[in-house]
């Protein structure tokens, strides 16, 4: 499948939901959201398919942390086929323990997974 200007523009219209929410939660009205945007990239040594993605970050309110992002296959000709949407949140209970929920969306915007756990440093 290839990538489509709807498929293109939700992704970005997800991006920029999750920027514009972070900076209405945003304790300090007056300054602007700290949105942190990550790109990368995989590649499989024995494989025809990569993978690439887009994130953004925002620091929501009451210590959650919001993430969305883009992710694509790409094969060996540089094609690029949409894979899915992500929405993530986490929270920090303390230094060491903090819990999370990733949730996965299909090219329809359909739920397809979520995973909900907690992580713990030592």
């Amino acid at each position: 499948m290839k990538i489509t200007k709807k498929q293109v523009g939700i992704g970005v219209a997800i991006i920029v939901i999750l920027g514009v929410l972070g900076w209405v939660f945003k304790p300090q009205p007056a300054e602007a959201a700290d949105v942190d945007f990550t790109f990368g990239a995989e590649k499989k040594i024995e494989a025809n398919t990569n993978k690439m993605y887009l994130d953004s970050s925002v620091d929501l309110p009451l210590g959650i942390k919001g993430t969305s992002g883009v992710n694509y296959s790409v094969d060996n000709s540089l094609d690029a086929t949409f894979d899915s949407f992500e929405l993530d949140f986490s929270k920090g209970l303390n230094d060491k323990i903090s819990v999370y929920s990733q949730s996965d969306f299909d090219v329809n915007l359909d739920h397809s997974d979520t995973t909900v756990g907690f992580k713990i440093k030592f």
